[in-house]
């Protein structure tokens, strides 16, 4: 004889609100991961992880509310609870480390990053200004061709 199984607990409006924020927030933190896996560009990680950031804060924020997974957690499968907690305090974890990331690419950025950058634009430069003299030169030449031969 089977048991009568408890009724289901009624999930709230705020409740599925918060559910949809997450989702969405989730959206939000896929597109962003796949964009900063896909650069190489050390300028571009560091401003993406600067977005990752604010966004892992307000989307743990929302995760961590009284009216967030806690609450959803304890109304629908409440054995799952220190599984939760497990995930809350990564959530610490994973900020502390992109905050270090974040410290060593604007590292990079000001220091071997910025020696390349600077490197090149001085390279840009002295080839500009080699093709301005070669130009210049080359019009005294040809016209000095054709004033002589007159």
């Amino acid at each position: 004889m089977s048991q009568p199984s408890e009724p289901p607990v009624p999930v709230s409006s705020s409740t599925a609100e918060v559910r949809r924020r997450i989702e969405a927030e989730h959206r939000r933190l896929r597109g962003l991961l796949t964009e900063l896996t896909a650069t190489a560009d050390v300028a571009r990680m560091e401003a993406l992880l600067g977005d990752l950031r604010t966004l892992l804060v307000a989307h743990f924020a929302t995760e961590e509310a009284p009216e967030g997974l806690h609450e959803l957690v304890s109304q629908l499968a409440a054995h799952r609870l220190p599984n939760l907690q497990q995930l809350f305090a990564e959530h610490r974890d994973l900020l502390a480390r992109i905050d270090r990331l974040r410290i060593e690419a604007a590292n990079c950025v000001a220091g071997p990053v910025r020696r390349v950058r600077d490197e090149c634009a001085g390279i840009a430069a002295t080839l500009r200004r080699h093709e301005e003299q070669e130009e210049q030169l080359f019009g005294e030449a040809f016209y000095a061709d054709l004033g002589g031969r007159s």
